[in-house]
C-alpha cells in the first residue's frame, strides 16, 4: 500500500489535466530547491566551492574556459520544466538532448577532458531533469490511452444494452467469424491429409490418396467435408445459444479484457504517481531538511528504475494487479543499477551516464513498445474496426450505385429542371414576398404618393358631387313651381338650394317626381320625369362614393399596417426554413453535448463507485489501483468537459475536479466533490435528452450500484451451498453465509439506524443496504429450511423490479390496464387447474394467505346471508370450523368481522393429521343444537405442521348438507396441483366454492403473493362491492369486472399477478411440476435419512406428505419427560444457526420437535449436511 503523499506531492494529481504541464514544472522546481539545499548544507561542496573562488579570475576562467559544462548549463536549462511556457518537452527533444549531452562513464568527459567536481554535479542535474520530463511523458502516455480505452468500453456497453446493437454487431462480425471457421476447416483438413500422406506403407494403401491431381484433390475435398461433420458434432452444444447470445459472450469477454487493461495501466499509474520522484519534502521551503545528497540521486535511480519496471509489466493481462505490484517492487529492490545509501558521492557520480542511457533506451525502446503493445491488445479486446463496422452499408451502397447512377442519368434533365425551378421560385418567393413589400412598407413609411392604398380616384368624388348640384340647379330653376316658388329663382335661393345638395337634400327633384308619377305618360312626354330619374340616378352615385371614400380613408390610415401583413407571410416562412435548418445541425449538437453529459454522468457514478468500494490504507490513502483508475476517470472528465460548460462556470468545475483527484484530502470529501459536482453543474450535466429530470440516469446509477452488493450476496450463498454436505458453513462454526446472528439489543446498537435532516445521497443509502444485507436472513441459502417459504429465484427479483419500477395500484383498469389483464388472466388459469371451469370462474390476489381467507370468510357470510353485508351479523351466532392443524388467520379472521376466536371450532384430526369428516358433521349438529349457525368449513392442503391434505370430497359433502361454504386453505399445499405425482392429493378441490393458494411457498415467487379463486366471481362481486363514483366510473359495462378492487375488501392493490405470470412464462407448468417433484423427492430422503439413524424419531410419514420432515433428536431414545426433549431440540436449534442452517420447531405430545421444511432449491448434499450437524452439535 502507497504511503500518504506529502503535501507537495498530492499537487500531483493535478495530472488530470490536459497536459502533466504542472505536476512536471512542481517536480522539477522540487529538485531544484533540493539542489540549493544541498548546496547550503555541504560546506564541502564542489559547487560551493567554486562559487567561493569565483570572485577570481582563476576560478571564473576555470568555469567559463570548459565548453562541456557551458554545453551541460545550455542542456540543464533547456530541459527545466520552469524555463519555457511548455513545461513538457516531447520524447524526441528530451532524446536529442541527452544524446547532445554526450555523458561518459569515469573521470574522462566526451571531449577527453577530466570531469571537474562542479561538471559531475551538473551531469547529475542534467540526468535528473531529464528523469522528470520522461516521468511527465510516461504519465502522459499513460493517460492519453485512457480515452480510447473507455471509449472502447462505452461501446461494448452499447452493445450489450441493447439487442438491437447487438444484432448490429453480430451482422457486422459475421465474415469475421466465418472466415475464423473457414481457416480453421482448412487448417484441420491440411493437417489430416498431411498425416494421411505420411501415414506408414503397412498402414496406408497406395492408392488411399492417389497419384493425380484430381485424385489428390477429391481426397482433400472429403477431408474437409468430415472435418466440418466432426466439428459440427463437436459444437452441438454451442450452437444450442443463438448468434445473438455469442456475440453478447465475446462482447463480455472483450469488455473484460479491456477493463483489465485499464486496471493494469490505472495500476501503474497509480505506483508512478506514489512512489516515483517522491523527494518526500513539503510544500514551503522550511520543510527541506539539510541531508546527505546522495538521499535525492538514489530517489532519481529508483525511479528510473520503477519507470522502466512498469513499461515491461504493465500490459501483462495474464498477471492480476497484485501480482503486477509485487513484480514491480521486487524489480526495483533487485535492481542493480540502483546505488546503495552506503555508497559515496564518488561511486554516486560515476551513474549518470548510466542513467541517461536507460533513460534513452526507455524513450527509445520501452515507450514506443508499450504503445505498440497497448495498441495490440486495444485491435483485440476494442471495438472493431471500420472496415468491420461499416462493410454492410458501403457494400449496399456499392451494389446500389449502378442503379442510382442509371436513375440519375437517364433523369438528368427531369433533375437538372427540378434544381432549376427550385432556384426558381425561391428568388421568386424572395422577390414577390420579401423584398417588394419590403419597399413598399419603406415607402408608406415616407408618404410617397405612389406607394399609397386607395379603392378610388383622389378628384372623382368631387366632379360627380358639382355634377348633382348643377343638375338639381338647373331643373330647379326649369320647373321653380317644383321647388316651391311661384316665379323665377333668386339667387338666394338658388344658392340655398345649392347648399340643400350638398347635404343631400334633393327636395325639388323628388316633388317634381312625385308628382309626374301622377301622370307618368304627360311627365314621361314632357322630360320632366326622366330628368328626375337621372338626377337621382345621379344621387346614388355620389352616395356610393361617398361610402367609398370613407372606406378609402380608413385604408389610408392603415396603410402601414397591410405593409406589414404583407410582408409577414414571407416572414414567416422564412423562418420557419431557418429554424428547420438550425434545428436539424442544432439537434445534433445538442445531441452531441447530451452524450457528452450523459457519459460525464457515468464517469461521476464510475468515480463514486471507485471511492465507495476502495479499500484505504490505515491513513485513508486509496490503494495504486484506485489511485490510478480515480486519475483515469477524472481525465476522461476533463476530456469530456470541454466546450460544455460556459467559460467561467469551466474554470470552476475544473476547480472541483482538481479537488476530486486530491487524494490527500481523504475519502470522505471526495464523495462530497463528488455530490457538489452533480448538484452544481446539474443544469449542464441534465442535457440528456434536453430534459431537466435525470430520474434515469439516477436509477441506472442506484442499480448499478446495489448490484454490486446484492450479487456478492447471492454469490456467497451459492458459494456455501458446496460446503454445506460438511455441516458446517463457509466460516465454520462462528457464522456463515446465512445469517450474522445477535440479539435484538445488540442489533439495535449494530445498526444505529439515522434518519437524518439532511440526505446523505448514495453513500449514505449503500451503507443502509450494506447494513441490512449483513444483518439480514439471507434465505438464498441453502441451509433456509425453517419456514413455508426460501428465496425467490432470479425472475422473482426481476418482477419486483419491474413491479417497483411502475408502482401502481391494481385496483382500477384506467391506472392499471395491463396488469388487470394479467390478473384476471392468470387467475382464470389458477381456477382452472382447480376444476373451477365455469365461464364466471377466476379469482384475485390478495396480500398474504391470511389475507385470502379473511376475504373467503366475508364473501361466504355475505353470499350465504345477504343482509349481514348492510346489517352486520344481526341476531346470528355464526360459527366456522377448520382443522385442529389449520393455521391460526382463521381465527384472527373470525375476530376481525365479530364473530369472535371462541366461534372458531377445530375439528380432531387422525394420526396423519388430516381432519375427520365424521367428527365435522358431529361438531356442527352440536352447534345447530346450541343455537348457531353454521357458516363455513375449512379444508386444509397441507397443513402448517405436518402437511397433511384433508379428505376435500368427504368434507365437500357435509358442507353441502348444512348449506355451508367450504373453502380449501392450499396457501402451503395448493401448489401441488402443477406435479403429475402429487395433485391427487387434492382430490375433491374442485367441490370448494373458493380455494387459496400462495405461489411465493411452493413456487419461488416474491413474498407476498397469494390468490383467492372461486367458481363464480359474481359472487365475490355481490359480496364486496360498493358503491364510489369517485373511483369507479362504469369500467364494469361489459359484464365484465375489470376494476378488481370492486371485488376484493381493500382498496390498495398490489399487482402481485404478474410475478407469478412472469415466473409461468419463465419456467412453464411443466417447470413447476419437476421443481416440486424434485422438493418431494429431497423430503423423502430426508425422511429416510433420518429413519435409518438409531439417534432419530421420525415424527413425519414416510414418505411426507408435503415437504415438512418432523422428527425428534434422541440419541439413546425420547426423554419421558417432555419438558427435556423440548430442551434439547430448542438448544440445537439454537446452535445450527452458527453451523448455517436454520430450521424451527414445533410442539408434540412429547415435547417440542424439529420441523425441516424442505423447498424447491433444497440439494440432497444440504440435507445431508444438515444430519451431520445436528449429531456433531449433540455430541459437543
Amino acid at each position: 500500500m502507497p504511503q500518504p503523499p506529502t503535501i507537495e506531492l498530492s499537487k500531483r494529481l493535478e495530472i488530470c489535466l490536459s497536459t502533466t504541464s504542472i505536476p512536471v514544472r512542481r517536480v522539477d522546481s522540487q529538485l531544484d530547491r533540493l539542489q540549493l539545499a544541498h548546496l547550503k548544507s555541504a560546506t564541502s561542496s564542489p559547487i560551493l566551492t567554486y562559487r567561493r573562488l569565483s570572485t577570481t579570475s582563476e576560478a571564473a576562467e576555470q568555469i567559463s574556459t570548459s565548453p562541456q559544462i557551458e554545453e551541460l548549463q545550455v542542456l540543464i536549462k533547456a530541459l527545466s520544466a520552469t524555463s519555457s511556457s511548455r513545461a513538457l518537452l516531447p520524447a524526441w527533444r528530451i532524446s536529442t538532448l541527452l544524446e547532445q549531452a554526450g555523458l561518459s562513464e569515469g573521470e574522462v568527459n566526451a571531449l577527453g577532458e577530466t570531469k571537474s567536481p562542479y561538471e559531475k554535479e551538473l551531469e547529475w542535474l542534467l540526468v535528473s531533469k531529464a528523469t522528470v520530463q520522461v516521468y511527465g511523458v510516461l504519465l502522459n502516455t499513460l493517460l492519453e490511452q485512457t480515452i480510447p480505452l473507455s471509449n472502447d468500453i462505452w461501446y461494448w456497453d452499447e452493445v450489450l444494452g441493447s439487442y438491437t446493437f447487438t444484432t448490429i454487431y453480430t451482422i457486422q462480425t459475421s465474415p469475421l467469424r466465418f472466415w475464423d471457421w473457414t481457416k480453421d476447416i482448412y487448417e484441420d483438413s491440411r493437417e489430416r491429409f498431411s498425416r494421411l500422406r505420411e501415414a506408414p506403407e503397412e498402414t496406408l494403401s497406395a492408392t488411399a490418396i492417389g497419384t493425380s491431381v484430381t485424385a489428390r484433390w477429391k481426397t482433400f475435398y472429403g477431408l474437409v467435408r468430415d472435418s466440418i461433420r466432426e466439428r459440427s458434432v463437436t459444437d452441438i452444444q454451442a450452437r444450442v445459444l443463438s448468434p445473438l447470445a455469442k456475440s453478447r459472450s465475446e462482447a463480455r469477454r472483450k469488455q473484460a479484457g479491456l477493463k483489465r487493461l485499464r486496471e493494469m495501466s490505472a495500476s501503474g499509474l497509480g505506483v508512478l504517481m506514489d512512489e516515483g520522484l517522491n523527494f518526500d519534502i513539503s510544500e514551503d521551503n522550511t520543510g527541506i531538511q539539510s541531508t546527505d545528497g546522495s538521499d535525492w540521486n538514489v530517489v532519481v535511480e529508483r525511479s528510473v528504475a520503477l519507470m522502466d519496471t512498469v513499461l515491461r509489466n504493465v500490459t501483462a493481462l495474464e498477471t492480476g494487479v497484485s501480482e503486477f505490484e509485487d513484480i514491480v517492487f521486487a524489480s526495483v529492490a533487485d535492481d542493480p543499477e540502483i546505488s546503495s545509501r552506503s555508497m559515496g558521492m564518488g561511486e554516486l557520480r560515476d551513474k549518470p551516464a548510466k542513467l541517461c542511457k536507460r533513460l534513452q533506451n526507455i524513450l527509445s525502446t520501452h515507450i514506443p513498445a508499450h504503445v505498440q503493445a497497448q495498441q495490440h491488445l486495444r485491435s483485440q479486446y476494442g471495438r472493431p474496426n471500420r472496415l468491420v463496422r461499416y462493410w454492410l452499408p458501403a457494400t449496399a451502397l456499392l451494389l446500389s450505385s449502378t442503379t442510382i447512377l442509371r436513375i440519375v442519368v437517364n433523369r438528368k434533365a427531369a433533375i437538372l429542371q427540378w434544381i432549376q425551378d427550385l432556384g426558381s421560385t425561391m428568388q421568386d418567393f424572395w422577390m414577390n414576398w420579401i423584398v417588394d413589400p419590403t419597399k413598399k412598407i419603406i415607402k408608406t413609411i415616407r408618404h410617397d404618393e405612389g406607394s399609397e392604398v386607395a379603392i378610388m380616384s383622389r378628384e372623382s368624388l368631387k366632379g360627380d358631387r358639382d355634377s348633382l348640384e348643377r343638375m338639381v340647379v338647373d331643373f330647379a330653376i326649369d320647373n321653380p313651381q317644383a321647388a316651391g316658388m311661384g316665379g323665377s329663382l333668386s339667387d338666394t335661393q338658388i344658392a340655398e338650394i345649392r347648399a340643400k345638395v350638398k347635404e343631400g337634400d334633393l327636395t325639388p327633384v323628388l316633388r317634381a317626381y312625385e308628382k309626374d308619377l301622377r301622370r307618368p305618360f304627360v311627365g314621361t312626354v314632357r322630360g320632366d320625369l326622366v330628368r328626375t330619374l337621372l338626377i337621382q340616378v345621379q344621387k346614388t352615385k355620389v352616395d356610393v362614393e361617398v361610402a367609398l371614400s370613407g372606406i378609402d380613408a380608413l385604408l389610408k390610415s392603415q396603410e402601414l399596417v397591410f405593409g406589414f401583413v404583407g410582408l409577414t407571410p414571407g416572414v414567416l416562412v422564412c423562418i420557419g426554413v431557418g429554424r428547420y435548418i438550425s434545428g436539424m445541425f442544432g439537434e445534433r449538437r445538442g445531441q452531441k453535448y447530451g452524450h457528452r453529459a450523459g457519459q460525464m454522468i457515468r464517469v461521476l457514478r464510475n468515480i463514486d463507485r471507485i471511492l465507495t468500494i476502495s479499500t484505504p490504507s490505515p491513513s485513508g490513502i486509496l490503494s495504486y489501483k484506485d489511485h490510478g483508475l480515480l486519475l483515469c476517470e477524472v481525465h476522461v472528465l476533463r476530456s469530456r468537459a470541454a466546450k460544455l460548460f460556459p467559460g467561467e462556470v469551466e474554470r470552476e468545475f475544473f476547480e472541483d475536479v482538481n479537488e476530486l483527484g486530491d487524494i490527500s484530502i481523504g475519502i470522505e470529501r471526495q464523495l462530497k466533490v463528488v455530490q457538489r459536482i452533480r448538484w452544481a453543474y446539474g443544469k449542464w450535466l441534465s442535457k440528456v435528452n434536453e430534459s431537466p429530470l435525470n430520474r434515469a440516469d439516477e436509477v441506472a446509477d442506484l442499480l448499478n450500484s446495489v448490484q454490486e452488493l446484492i450479487i456478492p450476496f447471492i454469490r456467497r450463498a451459492d458459494e456455501e451451498a458446496a460446503v454445506k454436505h460438511t455441516g458446517r458453513g463457509l466460516s465454520g462454526s462462528s457464522g456463515s453465509a446465512l445469517v450474522e446472528s445477535h440479539k435484538p439489543a445488540e442489533l439495535v446498537r449494530l445498526l444505529n439506524l439515522q434518519l437524518p435532516e439532511t440526505g446523505g445521497g448514495k453513500t449514505a443509502l449503500l451503507d443502509v443496504i450494506q447494513q441490512v444485507l449483513k444483518y439480514s436472513v439471507n434465505t438464498w441459502d441453502q441451509g433456509f429450511l425453517d419456514k413455508l417459504y426460501a428465496s425467490t429465484n432470479p425472475v422473482g427479483v426481476v418482477s419486483e423490479l419491474i413491479l417497483a419500477t411502475l408502482n401502481t395500484n391494481s385496483h382500477v383498469y384506467q391506472v392499471s390496464p395491463a396488469l388487470t389483464v394479467i390478473e384476471k388472466a392468470i387467475t382464470k388459469k389458477f381456477a382452472n387447474l382447480y376444476g373451477f371451469t365455469g365461464p364466471h370462474a377466476g379469482g384475485f390476489s390478495t396480500q398474504g394467505g391470511s389475507g385470502s381467507n379473511l376475504s373467503a370468510l366475508i364473501i361466504a357470510r355475505n353470499t350465504l346471508y345477504p343482509e349481514t353485508k348492510t346489517d352486520g351479523n344481526g341476531t346470528y351466532k355464526f360459527v366456522i370450523f377448520t382443522s385442529a392443524h389449520g393455521h391460526y388467520s382463521f381465527e384472527k379472521a373470525a375476530q376481525m368481522i365479530g364473530l369472535g376466536s371462541r366461534n372458531l371450532v377445530p375439528v380432531p384430526v387422525d394420526d396423519a393429521g388430516a381432519m375427520i369428516p365424521a367428527e365435522l358433521e358431529r361438531l356442527i349438529l352440536a352447534a345447530k343444537d346450541a343455537g348457531k349457525t353454521p357458516l363455513l368449513v375449512n379444508a386444509t392442503a397441507g397443513s402448517t405442521v405436518l402437511g397433511s391434505f384433508d379428505p376435500f370430497e368427504e368434507i365437500a359433502a357435509v358442507a353441502r348438507k348444512h348449506g355451508m361454504w367450504m373453502h380449501v386453505d392450499g396457501a402451503w399445499g395448493g401448489s401441488v396441483i402443477f406435479s403429475q405425482t402429487q395433485r391427487h392429493k387434492l382430490k375433491g378441490v374442485h367441490l370448494a366454492d373458493s380455494v387459496a393458494v400462495n405461489p411465493h411457498k411452493m413456487l419461488g415467487a416474491p413474498t407476498t403473493c397469494s390468490l383467492l379463486l372461486g367458481k363464480d366471481l359474481r359472487q365475490f362481486h355481490r359480496a364486496n362491492t360498493l358503491p364510489a363514483g369517485y373511483l369507479f366510473h362504469g369500467a364494469d359495462s361489459d359484464g365484465e369486472v375489470w376494476d378488481l378492487a370492486d371485488l376484493t375488501p381493500q382498496c390498495g392493490r398490489r399487482p402481485d399477478s404478474l410475478k407469478v405470470a412472469l415466473s409461468w412464462t419463465y419456467y412453464g407448468a411443466a417447470g413447476y411440476g419437476r421443481m416440486i417433484d424434485e422438493a418431494f423427492e429431497a423430503a423423502g430422503y430426508l425422511a429416510g435419512l433420518v429413519e435409518q439413524n438409531k439417534d432419530f424419531v421420525l415424527v413425519s410419514q414416510n414418505p411426507p406428505p408435503c415437504l415438512q420432515v418432523c422428527f425428534y433428536y434422541a440419541p439413546g431414545g425420547l426423554s419421558a419427560v417432555p419438558e427435556k426433549n423440548t430442551g434439547r431440540t430448542a438448544r440445537v436449534v439454537e446452535r445450527l444457526v452458527g453451523r448455517g442452517f436454520m430450521v424451527d420447531h414445533a410442539p408434540g405430545e412429547r415435547g417440542n420437535f424439529f420441523r425441516v421444511v424442505v423447498n424447491v432449491q433444497t440439494r440432497r448434499g444440504t440435507l445431508d449436511g444438515l444430519v451431520k450437524a445436528i449429531v456433531d452439535i449433540g455430541k459437543e
